[in-house]
């Protein structure tokens, strides 16, 4: 990691802290696991559209080297359209990571994920309107942990307060939950998953 990122990387937790409610207490943070992210797949998704290009290019100039290569220019539109809609796919997969933020956060008083980039709050549950939290453990201390809250007519659901919550890729599944079980009784160990 360069220098700059390791910087800004410890810079997150004071950016974290200025989109919160006055009196609120950052207790663990973490950015978004690759996982979340189509599933891990953008690497592999931006490998096979390389290959893609280069097959593309070796029919642009294969003709002009080699005369017997003429015939293989039917190629070009398959490839074309392949390349088309790996970039697209790639285009989402980044577009997919800033949306949801990009940070996994909780609080003395919500769970949250949050955009720095954009210095905003995307989603959040307050940790005392949770019904219950299902966790789904992954291997190598990592898990997922799913938030519920009820419905009420005071607090209706929305894009930005959500009725589930989900918290994908977890690191040290362990550690932040005990830290949920300080904060809230709504850890319900039947409702967990392996």
């Amino acid at each position: 990691m360069s220098t700059r990122g390791k910087a800004d990387e410890q810079d997150l937790p004071g950016q974290i802290e200025a989109l919160l409610d006055e009196g609120e207490t950052l207790l663990w943070w973490d950015k978004l696991s690759d996982k979340s992210l189509i599933g891990g797949f953008g690497k592999i998704l931006m490998f096979f559209t390389l290959l893609v290009n280069l097959a593309i290019l070796v029919l642009v100039f294969a003709p002009s080297l080699l005369p017997a290569s003429g015939s293989m220019g039917w190629l070009m539109i398959p490839l074309l359209i392949v390349d088309g809609i790996c970039l697209l796919f790639i285009l989402l997969y980044f577009a997919f990571g800033l949306m949801t933020g990009g940070l996994n956060a909780i609080t003395d008083q919500r769970v949250l994920v949050a955009d720095v980039h954009r210095n905003r709050i995307v989603r959040y549950m307050r940790l005392d309107s949770l019904s219950s939290i299902r966790i789904r453990q992954e291997g190598r201390g990592r898990g997922s942990i799913t938030f519920f809250r009820d419905e009420s007519e005071d607090m209706p659901a929305s894009a930005a307060q959500p009725r589930r919550l989900s918290l994908a890729g977890v690191r040290h599944l362990d550690r932040v939950l005990d830290l949920l079980r300080e904060q809230t009784d709504a850890l319900d160990d039947p409702a967990k998953e392996n």
